[in-house]
C-alpha cells in the first residue's frame, strides 16, 4: 500500500464523520464549527490524498483503516476560500443564475420582435382590467408615445410591485431580474400617463431624485386626464 499522507487530528475527525455518511452540515454540528470550516478541512484532505471529491476519498479509505490507527497530527493548513474543489453539499447557484439570465434575454428578444411586428393600435384588451392593462403595457413594451389611463398605469404598477416582491421572496437575484425585465414598459407606461394627465413625459427624470422623486412622480401619475396634450407633442404632431 502507498504511504498515507500526514493529517491532523482535526482532519482525522472530519474523515471519520464523513465515512459515517454525514453531510458537511452535520459534520459541522458535531464538531461545533462553521460549515465553511469543514469545507476548508476537506480541501486540505483532498489535496493530501490527491483526490477531487468526497466519493473518491471514501473509495480510497473505506478499505484502508491505517489512517485511524496512526497518530501523526501534522499541521492542517487552512486553504483560502478561492478555488475550492467540489466539497460543498450546497448546489452551485451560478448555473441556474446564468440559465435564468439567458432565459430573460430570450424573452426580451421575443417581446421586442413581437412588438415591432405587431401594430400598436387596436390592442384587444381592457385597460381598466388588471390583466388587460398588463397585456397593453407589455404590447407597448418601449412605446413612450400616446397616452395611458390611470387604471392602465396603476394596474400595471401593481403587477410590477407584486411580481418583484414574490420573486424577491424566492431569491433577490430573481427579484432583480424580474424588475429589470419590466422596468422599460413601466417607464413607458409612466411617460404615457404623464402625457394623459397634461404633463410632460420629461417629468420622469424626477425619479432620479432621492426619496422625494417617487412621491412627486406618484402625485403626477395620479392626476386626472386632460383633453389637451403637452406642447412638445402638439408641436411634433
Amino acid at each position: 500500500m502507498s504511504p498515507l499522507p500526514q493529517i491532523s487530528n482535526r482532519e482525522r475527525e472530519v474523515i471519520r464523520l464523513l465515512l459515517e455518511g454525514k453531510s458537511n452540515k452535520l459534520i459541522a454540528q458535531d464538531m461545533k464549527v462553521a460549515e465553511r470550516t469543514i469545507e476548508f478541512h476537506l480541501t486540505n484532505i483532498y489535496s493530501k490524498f490527491q483526490v477531487s471529491s468526497r466519493t473518491e476519498l471514501i473509495l480510497r479509505l473505506k478499505d484502508d483503516p491505517r489512517w485511524l490507527e496512526s497518530e501523526n497530527p501534522g499541521e492542517s493548513t487552512v486553504a483560502n476560500e478561492e478555488n475550492l474543489p467540489d466539497n460543498s453539499d450546497r448546489p452551485d447557484s451560478s448555473n441556474w443564475v446564468t440559465s435564468l439570465k439567458a432565459a430573460v434575454a430570450g424573452i426580451g428578444k421575443e417581446l421586442s420582435m413581437a412588438v415591432s411586428s405587431a401594430p400598436h393600435t387596436g390592442v384587444n384588451a381592457d385597460p381598466t382590467d388588471f390583466f388587460g392593462s398588463i397585456r397593453i403595457c407589455m404590447a407597448k413594451y418601449a412605446d413612450f408615445k400616446g397616452r395611458a389611463s390611470r387604471p392602465e398605469f396603476w394596474w400595471f404598477a401593481l403587477f410590477v410591485l407584486l411580481g418583484t416582491s414574490a420573486f424577491t421572496l424566492i431569491s433577490e437575484t430573481l427579484g432583480s431580474l424580474f424588475l429589470l425585465a419590466v422596468l422599460l414598459p413601466l417607464l413607458a407606461a409612466g411617460a404615457r400617463r404623464l402625457r394623459d394627465s397634461g404633463n410632460s413625459p420629461w417629468w420622469l427624470a424626477i425619479l432620479l431624485a432621492p426619496v422625494g422623486g417617487i412621491i412627486v412622480a406618484g402625485f403626477l401619475w395620479a392626476q386626472p386626464p386632460v383633453d389637451s396634450v403637452p406642447e412638445e407633442e402638439a408641436a411634433s404632431s
